[in-house]
């Protein structure tokens, strides 16, 4: 573990909370584009800054929504799940230095469930024991679930009001149009993914094939930019937790058997899981709650623990040798 990166985490997680949880993210989203498209000079950043102590979401949306949930404690914010609004504003040093504490404990969790504990329980199944998952989403997760039991008082789940039938799943109008959204972005990243493999993998193509290799994380770059029409007052979903781990899926595959056709139809079976997941868990961790627990993180950390351990570990080392 770098301990210098450690310490730089404290600020990570205070500047988020300076600046609120989803302006954090969307530098999150803007800086792992530019890093992308910097090539080799920008690879460095990717690891240090967008996914690291600066930006990465383990750290300072973790330690933004940490902040948002002391906020509220301290009666400058009605409910801890507002993660947008600048927590500059209200002047308490204490708020900033409570994110910035969450941010080194996130960066700790992302440590200990992966680097440390990844290649131990997965190393004899997978290349990096320490890719077992998404372990950044699932800091996030965690990170969200201790700040919960810290600061909330509504429980894990959320108290429903007396007389009030608690919603569980999407049904009716709303699933259609999760289930359409869903499938419309897998559909995009997989023939995405299936057209730079062609020009990468068959082509030979070098640039191409740097493009597919980051692909699933161009498109977690373009949704967490994209959130910034929720900064302006814009009504708007998230949908980096579809696009993430739909790409995924269909890079899997795509490597595995140079199908455009598979690639397609798992970005859109990948696409409509994960909007689904996403609505389930925003159900269950984010109704009649008083602080956030990301549906997002939730989403792609079970999706990506099927799309690199059970997929990429199991089922298509099975199937293709």
């Amino acid at each position: 573990m770098d301990f210098t990166m450690l310490i730089a985490a404290f600020g990570g997680g205070l500047l988020a909370t300076f600046m609120g949880g989803i302006t954090a993210f969307v530098f999150t989203g803007l800086t792992v584009l530019a890093a992308i498209m910097g090539g080799d000079f920008g690879a460095p950043a990717v690891g240090a800054i967008s996914f690291g102590s600066w930006f990465g979401p383990h750290v300072a949306f973790g330690g933004a929504v940490a902040g948002a949930a002391f906020a509220m404690t301290r009666n400058h914010i009605e409910n801890g799940q507002d993660i947008i609004t600048p927590l500059v504003k209200f002047g308490d040093p204490m708020v900033l230095i409570v994110g910035g504490i969450f941010g080194m404990v996130g960066f700790l969790i992302q440590y200990i469930v992966g680097p440390l504990l990844g290649p131990i329980i997965f190393g004899g199944l997978l290349e990096s024991g320490a890719g077992w998952t998404d372990t950044v989403a699932l800091t996030v997760a965690l990170s969200g679930i201790i700040t919960r039991l810290v600061f909330g008082k509504t429980g894990l789940t959320g108290k429903t009001p007396a007389g009030e039938k608690r919603e569980w799943v999407t049904t009716g109008s709303r699933l259609g149009f999760v289930l359409t959204y869903g499938a419309g972005i897998g559909i995009l990243i997989g023939g995405l993914t299936a057209y730079f493999g062609n020009l990468g993998l068959v082509g030979g193509n070098a640039f191409a094939a740097g493009l597919y290799a980051n692909l699933p994380v161009i498109g977690f770059g373009v949704a967490a930019f994209s959130l910034i029409l929720l900064m302006c007052g814009h009504a708007f979903e998230g949908w980096h937790h579809i696009v993430l781990p739909s790409g995924f899926t269909a890079q899997i595959l795509f490597t595995a058997s140079l199908s455009p056709a598979l690639a397609i139809i798992g970005g859109l079976c990948a696409g409509m899981f994960t909007a689904y997941v996403g609505e389930w868990a925003a159900k269950t961790f984010n109704s009649h709650c008083d602080t956030h627990i990301d549906p997002p993180a939730v989403t792609i950390f079970i999706t990506e623990f099927i799309n690199f351990t059970i997929l990429g570990g199991l089922i298509i080392p099975a199937i293709f040798g």
